[in-house]
């Protein structure tokens, strides 16, 4: 019940939308009360010989018949026509509501999954996380549509039609609502059952989403190594499983349908038979008869509803259950209570006391013996300890698997170590503000990073308020500018998805200006120019040291040519410092990068 109505939290700020819908729904049921007494006059009082009932206008009764038929006849379209349109603006309302319900979670899922840290994404399939964010959220939706507003409206039509039935023939109503009880036994019975069923048939869907996934990155793979049958029949098992699973869940629920209309079906004959003997008997009108069975076809969609609702609620509350579980994922990362501001060395700082307490980045890194693992059992760094000074430039070497990208993901906090300190300017990052903290570090990725819009967007990604001459100024600092002038619009042309197509070396100069733009005092690369080739390495490279020129700058590498650049080496072996130092030291010493460099170990696979 609290993760309903956790969930029902998500329409609150439509809580005015709601009041209208609640009362569109209870004048709709009122007109549906209505609607069979039309007829029931024309046949008692009009085509028969019963007087009208006390509660008919007077004037309308001394009316010809053929007038008052007519009449009869408007009312009755009347009554359906408004039914029909109340009907139709509440149902409008509630999709409304539920689609604006819907958006909130999904950008609340969205801003979660930005905020939370690598530990819970490299935990988790991005295939499965999809799934949940796109199918999993529409739970919401139904849940509102199907779940509350509709048993709200079953509700309400089984209580007053109750009560005007039983003032028509108690015994008539007995009938009727002998099925109620019946009717909520039977759903509790299949409830937990479908909702278990409901839960696995979910998680087998969220693995064929997980598989598309996989098979998109990993196609080039599959391709080269001609492995397209293989992973064909293995996306196929998969799928095969997740039809039994739905299968086995929907199967359950048609046959709880099936039990439902059997119950409901005895019941109306039942009930017709008993109201056709007390109308031979003279004991009940034909038209009131009528009125009953008309109450009781109402009424047995409301039970139906009804019926449906547990299997509903506890579909959606199976997928309602795997949003919750990312949004109640923990914030590994956050701002302490009292974290400090950052900003630039150079920026002027004004006199307030918070200003005071900012931390002046000039570039200056230390590592406190620095552990960390993904799992508690098995770490990727161990007692890592070193300083960095300002300004100067570090490649980080190492075998693969040795936790170079690792290191890199601590300085901005993207992770945080299990044990000891990473130090800005002498302090603990996790003392500082996240946000400020990452405005003062530009990153460059192994594989480019092009968002699906302009050229100028891209490059103004970290600065959106940047001009065009920033933005020109960036592009010409990555040599990026001469083949920008070449697009078929410039700085405006779309790329990224659907838009113009870039080789590997011109998305990875656009990603530099963004770098370039973004100015910051330190600078962090993974591997920039592994993914390159000769001719396109030789431009990137110009255009790294430029950038890294008066910056702090941490670059994983495995090239020669961007490592001989750098003022230290820093090597990681089994996640721990093996050498620190100059390249020229290195290379005196029987070391790790001396061995590299000298061509005693191939360098693509060593240095990977």
């Amino acid at each position: 019940m609290k993760v309903i109505l956790r969930a029902l939290g998500y329409f609150r700020p439509d809580h005015g939308k709601v009041g209208i819908i609640v009362c569109l729904l209870i004048g709709s049921v009122g007109l549906n009360l209505l609607k069979p007494w039309p007829m029931a006059l024309i046949v008692d009082s009009i085509l028969g010989q019963k007087p009208f009932p006390t509660w008919f206008p007077h004037a309308w009764s001394e009316w010809p018949k053929l007038q008052l038929l007519t009449a009869l006849i408007v009312c009755f379209v009347s009554l359906h026509l408004i039914h029909a349109v109340m009907s139709a603006l509440q149902n409008y309302l509630t999709i409304a509501v539920g689609l604006r319900g819907l958006q909130r979670v999904r950008d609340e899922v969205f801003g979660w999954l930005q905020r939370l840290s690598m530990r819970f994404h490299k935990g988790t399939d991005a295939g499965d996380l999809i799934f949940r964010a796109g199918n999993d959220a529409c739970a919401f939706q139904s849940l509102l549509e199907q779940g509350v507003i509709t048993t709200l409206s079953a509700v309400l039509n089984l209580v007053l039609m109750a009560g005007v039935m039983l003032t028509l023939n108690w015994q008539l109503s007995l009938f009727a609502l002998a099925a109620v009880p019946v009717l909520m036994v039977t759903v509790r019975l299949f409830a937990k059952r479908m909702k278990t069923r409901g839960v696995i048939a979910q998680q087998a869907e969220s693995k064929v989403y997980s598989l598309i996934n996989q098979g998109i990155k990993a196609l080039p793979l599959t391709q080269s190594y001609t492995r397209e049958q293989e992973t064909q029949r293995r996306f196929e098992d998969h799928t095969n499983r997740a039809q039994q699973r739905k299968m086995s869940q929907h199967g359950l629920e048609v046959f709880f349908w099936l039990a439902i209309s059997v119950l409901l079906t005895s019941d109306t004959a039942l009930l017709t038979w008993f109201g056709a003997r007390q109308v031979l008997q003279n004991q009940l009108s034909l038209g009131e008869l009528l009125v009953f069975l008309a109450y009781l076809g109402q009424m047995f969609d409301p039970l139906n509803q009804l019926s449906m609702v547990g299997a509903t609620v506890s579909t959606a509350s199976a997928g309602i259950k795997r949003v919750f579980e990312i949004l109640d994922a923990p914030d590994e990362v956050k701002d302490a209570p009292n974290a400090r501001p950052v900003q630039s060395a150079g920026k002027r700082r004004p006199r307030s006391s918070a200003a005071r307490s900012a931390v002046a980045v000039e570039g200056n890194i230390g590592f406190d013996k620095v552990s960390f693992g993904y799992e508690p059992a098995r770490n990727v760094l161990n007692n890592l300890t070193f300083q960095i000074r300002a300004g100067q430039s570090t490649a980080i070497i190492g075998p693969s698997g040795s936790g170079k990208s690792t290191l890199l993901n601590l300085l901005p906090r993207f992770i945080d170590p299990a044990q000891g300190s990473v130090l800005l300017e002498g302090v603990d990052l996790r003392q500082l503000r996240v946000r400020e903290l990452r405005a003062q570090m530009a990153l460059v990725l192994q594989e480019p990073i092009i968002l699906p819009t302009t050229v100028a967007e891209n490059i103004s990604f970290g600065k959106a308020n940047a001009s065009l001459a920033e933005i020109e100024k960036a592009a010409r600092s990555a040599n990026a500018h001469e083949f920008i002038s070449e697009l078929r619009q410039q700085y405006r042309t779309p790329i990224g998805e659907g838009g113009a197509s870039l080789s590997v070396g011109e998305r990875q100069r656009i990603n530099l200006a963004r770098a370039f733009l973004k100015n910051a005092p330190i600078l962090l690369m993974d591997e920039p120019t592994s993914a390159l080739d000769v001719e396109s390495e030789s431009q990137v490279v110009q255009s790294l040291q430029a950038l890294m020129r008066g910056r702090t700058t941490l670059m994983v590498a495995h090239r020669l040519s961007t490592i001989q650049c750098v003022d230290t080496i820093l090597v990681l072996e089994d996640g721990a410092v093996s050498e620190f130092g100059s390249p020229e030291e290195l290379l005196g010493r029987d070391s790790y990068y001396s061995r590299v460099a000298k061509g005693h170990v191939e360098l693509n696979g060593a240095l990977r």
